[in-house]
């Protein structure tokens, strides 16, 4: 490209900044950015503008956002922004266009920037190119995407037996309704009223009996994935459906808090609940034959705040030690006997997929709390 493209004077500068600085940032390895206490950007490395293949005229102020990926736009300015606010440190990654016309992974670090006597300037910030990395990592997260559907059948054998006995529940209970129906209109004045409250029970457990079935089949359906507006509060409950007598025939104490009014994120629903069905059956898996505490899960959503939602499954279990809080997400890595170690390296790539993340932590109390976070669907600025 033309290197004239990123002349310029280096009379002017921000404040903070000297002419030794920004040589020096000039020849760094990575691109520099520096902004003030408007939150504007104000001064680019020559990196930088080699990459983007623009002025620092075109990207002062908010001109380096139009080469945001506009999927990534929304994401980016409110991490700035809210960390801006707060003067702390952040890091984020995003698409930024290439001089070429192509997108690349950029992985951006900004930290808060001050005088001598401590007076906020604003921050600065380096980016490297990820590109290659990220590459990597989604090659690895399709492989495992291509597995999860093996994954979700090994835990659906694992629910069968209390799924059958909860199909039971409902089966029996329609039986005794029918005969007792019929025992009430063979009589020579039957009463009818109380035949309407039997058919009507009847109708209830039949309900309940094919939401059971729908649930599961629609679990086990190998299908494309397909994105598309849901909600997690519905997630949260079909999950509660599928989970409740699992975790009932372990002993284990299941409830579910939802937050007011709808989460709506673009998710593809049933790997959506893959994820926090195989995150609820870790949980009664790691609370079993445990007596540090009452047999508690807590599956909750929550808004974090305008853009992101959040899913946290909580088990009042022994807890994961915390030096393998990173670890249990690697494939193949896993604190079980039986265990395949894929259940959560996969959770991780369908999270990740949908643009969000997940992580766990260790309760003060004891347990594990995962909790993964989705961005909502918003809509975009023209």
């Amino acid at each position: 490209m033309d290197e004239r493209t990123c002349d310029w004077s280096y009379s002017g500068l921000p404040v903070g900044l000297d002419v030794r600085f920004c040589k020096v940032m000039d020849v760094a390895p990575v691109m520099i950015w520096v902004s003030g206490q408007d939150c504007l950007c104000n001064w680019f490395n020559r990196p930088w503008l080699r990459f983007t293949g623009r002025s620092i005229e075109q990207e002062l102020g908010s001109g380096w956002t139009e080469g945001v990926h506009p999927d990534d736009r929304v994401r980016c300015l409110n991490i700035y922004e809210s960390h801006f606010d707060d003067q702390k440190e952040f890091r984020m990654e995003y698409r930024l266009l290439r001089y070429d016309g192509i997108y690349r992974w950029i992985d951006d670090a900004g930290i808060p920037r001050y005088d001598h006597d401590g007076k906020f300037l604003g921050y600065i910030g380096s980016c490297v190119d990820i590109q290659g990395q990220r590459q990597a990592l989604d090659e690895m997260r399709r492989h495992l995407l291509e597995v999860a559907y093996l994954n979700r059948s090994a835990d659906a054998a694992m629910l069968s037996a209390a799924i059958s006995h909860e199909l039971n529940q409902p089966l029996a209970a329609i039986m005794a309704n029918t005969e007792a129906a019929e025992i009430l209109l063979t009589a020579g004045q039957p009463d009818l009223d109380q035949v309407k409250e039997i058919l009507a029970d009847i109708r209830r457990d039949d309900q309940r009996a094919a939401d059971v079935i729908s649930h599961m089949r629609g679990f086990l359906r190998k299908s494309e994935v397909t994105f598309h507006e849901i909600d997690l509060n519905d997630t949260v409950r079909i999950v509660h459906e599928i989970l409740g007598p699992y975790a009932a025939a372990k002993g284990v104490q299941l409830s579910i808090g939802r937050e007011l009014g709808s989460l709506a994120v673009r998710a593809d629903p049933i790997q959506l609940q893959q994820v926090v069905l195989n995150l609820g059956m870790n949980g009664v898996e790691a609370i079993d034959g445990s007596t540090y505490r009452a047999p508690t899960l807590l599956i909750q959503t929550a808004r974090v705040d305008a853009y992101t939602a959040e899913i946290s499954v909580a088990d009042s279990g022994a807890g994961i030690p915390v030096d393998r809080l990173e670890l249990i997400f690697e494939p193949f890595f896993t604190t079980k006997q039986k265990g395949t170690g894929l259940g959560l390296s996969i959770a991780r790539a369908i999270v990740e997929n949908h643009g969000g993340m997940i992580w766990a932590e260790h309760l003060p109390q004891g347990g594990t709390m995962f909790r993964l976070t989705l961005p909502l669907a918003i809509e975009l600025p023209t």
